[in-house]
């Protein structure tokens, strides 16, 4: 499998989870109380669950070693699900654009 794929089904996984997590959140949210609870709490818990055991799923189907730094990646990539439940698709991906633009210019502007 080469990098292309590996990118393209981690992005594809990304907008799976953030889908599960909304959906999941908005079953929880009627069931639990809401003045114990905040929403995004919920929908933070939620998305780093599900972060993390779908890292472990992957790696394990792959027969992946799972290395030290898949956790830290998991968390981060947890927050990004968070972000994106939160806030919709299009805010995430509006703000990922614009660090990814940020940092190729930053790249370039140094070597050049």
């Amino acid at each position: 499998m080469d990098a292309m794929q590996i990118m393209a089904i981690g992005a594809a996984t990304v907008v799976l989870l953030v889908a599960l997590t909304n959906v999941i959140s908005q079953v929880i949210k009627k069931i639990v109380n809401r003045e114990n609870c905040p929403a995004q709490v919920v929908v933070l818990i939620i998305a780093e669950v599900l972060t993390i055991l779908t890292m472990v799923i992957i790696c394990s189907i792959m027969h992946w070693h799972i290395f030290w730094y898949y956790w830290p990646v998991a968390i981060l990539v947890g927050i990004l699900v968070c972000y994106g439940a939160i806030f919709g698709y299009d805010n995430l991906y509006k703000q990922l654009s614009t660090a990814i633009k940020a940092l190729i210019e930053a790249i370039f502007k140094k070597e050049g």
